[in-house]
């Protein structure tokens, strides 16, 4: 099986030159759209932009016509990460830059936008980086209004550009979605309080591996190859190639807080993936795809051939193709070497003795504490004899909402050891109200206040069948909620809580107080009015309700009027004692009560019904 995915591998890697070669870019003429082919697909090297990491590049901003401009730097880069991590397909950015922006060299600047924006460096979730980079399929220009793609505005030294960024990616928002829900519950199958990293990584491969077998028919046709390349495919599809793997892998050691790396040989020849993760402060070789290909054919001793092994050991078995050889044009550049290779483990060992390994259990005091303003430091225990005394301990990112951590050190405070993380979630909410005129008989609007802290959103759930239901998810700025399709006359309870969103997973704070208000009862109808022996009697149509006032007068504008009462079943009531001769107007309405949370009487009444009049015998 291995061979056969070598044969499969070297035919994959002849039809990525093929492709890249044939279309690496085109525009035939001004209302032609600008795209290219993903570099990290080619067979040759296409790059025009620098592979240099992104380091600390700043942008410059700049106000023009009410929009914002940046310059090449972080804060450019951040939003078309955001942008990409979204899938989005189509969005715009407002581009400022001293250089003028021909057709000639317009992918050349999108091509740097996309590999700094990809960046490891940037890198801030478990979904952008390596694991967004090698989602994407394609970018380039769209077509901008009255095709003036770079006729941009000159001032100042400056040209500022409006640019139609066009990406096409191999899964899409929706695969996405599926994937978490599985790396969710994956994740929360982890007790990191009884696992040493040794064996949370060790279950990661172990899991890949069992979800998903190598996909033959992807890999000998480049042209559908689709969500194989993807996490979607080895975690949901359940077929996927080495890239889909890969992937996965990376993504499932990243949410636990483990630094890894999504690698690759060169595509014109040895064309595979793999990872690269560290554990006990060096980094280490993994390669889930030729490990699940000795699954596959049998031999489950050898399962862990490629798990947590050296350079060496990860080329031992390669053939004349060199499917595990770094391809130097990633990874000879000066980041990736300082931060990653240089860190290797590069000593001749048995990867599967396991006592090679720290055995050290570590512990968190706390792993989720409620926003204040103040920073968090848990205490850790680190349960090992061999290295009780023999660490230190950092925090990072421990203040604000959020994914904060925890690296413990060697002693002298130089080398990573093992890395844990704890959450810092939203306060609770302040108190549900009804808003201004926030109450119709299908709908109530209520209002609250927006928190101090920077959350991601808030939920707002509703009572009813006996349990509590989600209704609407807000964005951070919401400060009110229209609930609609509710019943008439009818109690109900709400309440809320914010959330932060650390990569796919939302950690919300404490739920505000229970708010219970009711919707109005529709207003009731005169169905007809009769009298006789001074008295009237007034028929009106029933709705739901906890009952009717009648209101009546003998002035049209119902000044001075009387009210009286009738239950909930009534649908008639005879008004008394009333003067012959005289004319009277009468309308009705229908109240509800009910009890707020805090045991208050309340009462709500419809509108009153249009007036009818009768002269009374």
């Amino acid at each position: 099986m291995k061979k056969a995915r070598e044969i499969i591998a070297f035919i994959l890697s002849a039809m990525l030159i093929i492709s890249s070669s044939a279309l690496p870019c085109y525009a035939l003429d001004n209302n032609q759209p600008l795209m290219r082919k993903n570099p990290f697909y080619a067979g040759e090297e296409i790059f025009n932009a620098s592979l240099d990491s992104l380091d600390s590049e700043q942008s410059i901003t700049k106000k023009l016509n009410s929009k914002t401009y940046y310059s090449d730097g972080e804060a450019l880069y951040k939003i078309i990460r955001n942008n990409l991590v979204k899938r989005k397909t189509d969005f715009t950015v407002y581009y400022l830059t001293k250089n003028q922006m021909f057709y000639e060299n317009a992918l050349d600047v999108v091509e740097n936008m996309f590999l700094k924006a990809t960046d490891d460096a940037i890198s801030q979730s478990p979904v952008d980086g390596d694991y967004i980079r090698w989602a994407v399929e394609s970018y380039g220009l769209s077509q901008g209004e009255n095709d003036r793609y770079f006729n941009g505005e000159y001032k100042d030294g400056y040209y500022y550009y409006t640019l139609e960024l066009s990406f096409g990616y191999y899964d899409s928002a929706e695969d996405e979605k599926a994937v978490d829900k599985v790396v969710n519950s994956f994740i929360s199958s982890i007790n990191t309080d009884e696992l040493t990293d040794y064996q949370i990584v060790e279950r990661i491969h172990d899991y890949i591996c069992s979800k998903t077998t190598y996909d033959d028919g992807a890999a000998f046709n480049i042209k559908d190859v689709g969500r194989s390349v993807t996490a979607y495919g080895a975690l949901v599809g359940g077929k996927c190639v080495c890239q889909g793997y890969a992937v996965a892998f990376y993504r499932l050691c990243k949410e636990l807080g483990y630094s890894a790396r999504f690698v690759s040989s060169d595509a014109s020849w040895g064309c595979h993936a793999w990872n690269i993760v560290q554990l006990d402060g060096k980094y280490y070789f993994v390669d889930t795809t030729w490990d699940d290909a000795l699954i596959d054919e049998g031999e489950k001793n050898k399962a862990h051939t490629y798990f947590l092994v050296n350079y060496d050991n990860i080329r031992k078995n390669d053939s004349y193709k060199s499917e595990h050889a770094f391809d130097s044009k990633f990874y000879d550049e000066e980041y990736f070497m300082e931060n990653y290779r240089e860190k290797l483990d590069n000593n001749n060992y048995d990867a599967t003795d396991k006592s090679l390994f720290s055995q050290s259990i570590i512990t968190l005091s706390k792993k989720s504490f409620v926003y204040s303003g103040s920073s968090f430091k848990p205490a850790v225990s680190v349960q090992s004899e061999a290295q009780q005394g023999a660490y230190s301990v950092s925090y990072q990112n421990n203040k604000n909402l959020g994914m904060a951590s925890v690296n413990i050190m060697s002693g002298d405070g130089e080398t990573l050891l093992s890395h844990r993380n704890f959450v810092i979630v939203p306060k609770k909410m302040s108190a549900l109200s009804l808003a201004e005129s926030g109450r119709a008989t299908n709908s109530i609007t209520l209002k609250w206040s927006k928190p101090s802290e920077n959350i991601s959103g808030c939920n707002v759930e509703i009572y009813r069948y006996g349990k509590w239901n989600a209704v609407k998810t807000l964005s951070a700025s919401a400060t009110s909620v229209k609930i609609d399709s509710l019943s008439s006359a009818s109690a109900y309870k709400f309440r809320i809580r914010s959330f932060i969103k650390v990569s796919s997973r939302n950690y919300y704070g404490a739920y505000s107080s229970v708010y219970k208000t009711a919707t109005k009862p529709r207003t009731p109808a005169i169905s007809s009015l009769s009298s006789k022996s001074k008295s009237i009697t007034v028929k009106f149509k029933e709705v739901n309700c906890s009952g009717y006032e009648i209101q009546y007068s003998t002035n049209k504008s119902m000044k001075n009027a009387k009210t009286v009462k009738a239950s909930s079943s009534a649908k008639s009531k005879k008004l008394s004692a009333l003067k012959k001769g005289k004319r009277y107007y009468i309308r009705v309405r229908a109240y509800k009560d009910y009890t707020t949370a805090s045991g208050k009487s309340c009462r709500c009444c419809s509108a009153w019904s249009a007036k009818k009049s009768v002269i009374c015998k």
